[in-house]
């Protein structure tokens, strides 16, 4: 009788204890190690309220346990489930991860994050490289222009699509892009406005840009197309002169250069190397203005 129930405790002293002490009791157990004492415990005395004593078990050298008390009828498959270990509590090393997906509804953060890390970097003297490609290139390998003392800034494309910005149109700024534009002007960096407009509308474009909050200030500067430019590459090209262009904001990338507009393919190794500048300088995003 006894020798039938030494497996089923060497397989509960194995599930029921935790680290060496399990380790220790279940092969006493199994093979006979462990007395009837140790098994069983004591039985009772007939008329005595005392508890059997519990035996100890040496494990390892000068070191002793007391197995607990087993029950007959706990059998491994009648124990309770596992209790769900909770997901852990996010800590700051996940703030970066959070911040990231926080900011997959705004269009212009991947924008205000590159302008205010180049920001700095030119505050610290590192060479600052212009978003304006250098079209000599085009014959070899694209590259950007390089900056001179210019200031900052950045060229935010007004423009939907191909069509030049509507000023009869009622005007409704793009979420979150008033508070990026506060943190970029704080840099010292300027703000500059471009649209396939006749400069003769530059007040009133100005008047829409105040009235949106995107310029509340009325401080940024308007390029528009002046006396006989009629491609906004004229005007990405004075700008190119006046300013270290950090980056240019569009929704299509011909806002970006017009080389866009004349690849005879748009799949082939030119439009491939150009890749390497879109959220790099070239950033795609909807129109400021709705």
């Amino acid at each position: 009788m006894i020798r039938r129930a030494l497996p089923l405790m060497a397989a509960l002293a194995a599930t029921q204890l935790s680290g060496c002490v399990a380790a220790a009791i279940a092969p006493l157990a199994a093979t006979g190690a462990l007395g009837t004492k140790a098994v069983t415990g004591k039985k009772k005395a007939q008329g005595s309220d005392k508890p059997a004593p519990r035996p100890e078990v040496s494990v390892g050298q000068g070191v002793s346990a007391v197995p607990p008390l087993i029950a007959p009828a706990a059998m491994p498959a009648d124990l309770p489930p596992p209790t769900p270990t909770p997901p852990p509590t996010p800590t700051l090393a996940d703030a970066p991860a959070i911040a990231n997906a926080g900011d997959e509804g705004d269009a212009y953060a991947a924008m205000a994050a590159f302008v205010l890390a180049q920001a700095e970097a030119g505050q610290t003297g590192k060479q600052r490289t212009s978003a304006l490609l250098d079209q000599r290139s085009l014959v070899e390998l694209p590259r950007m222009r390089t900056c001179g003392d210019q200031r900052s800034a950045v060229l935010i494309d007004l423009d939907p699509g191909e069509a030049a910005f509507d000023l009869d149109d009622p005007p409704a700024p793009e979420r979150g892009l008033s508070s990026h534009l506060r943190r970029i002007r704080g840099t010292g960096t300027a703000v500059v406005w471009v649209a396939s407009l006749p400069d003769s509308q530059a007040r009133r474009l100005g008047q829409s840009l105040k009235a949106t909050g995107l310029d509340p200030l009325g401080i940024d500067k308007v390029m528009l197309l002046s006396g006989r430019e009629t491609r906004k590459q004229q005007i990405l090209d004075r700008a190119g002169d006046d300013w270290c262009v950090l980056a240019i904001v569009g929704d299509r990338k011909a806002d970006f250069d017009e080389v866009f507009d004349y690849l005879r393919n748009p799949d082939g190794p030119v439009a491939i190397a150009l890749e390497q500048f879109i959220g790099a300088g070239w950033f795609l995003a909807p129109p400021p203005i709705k």
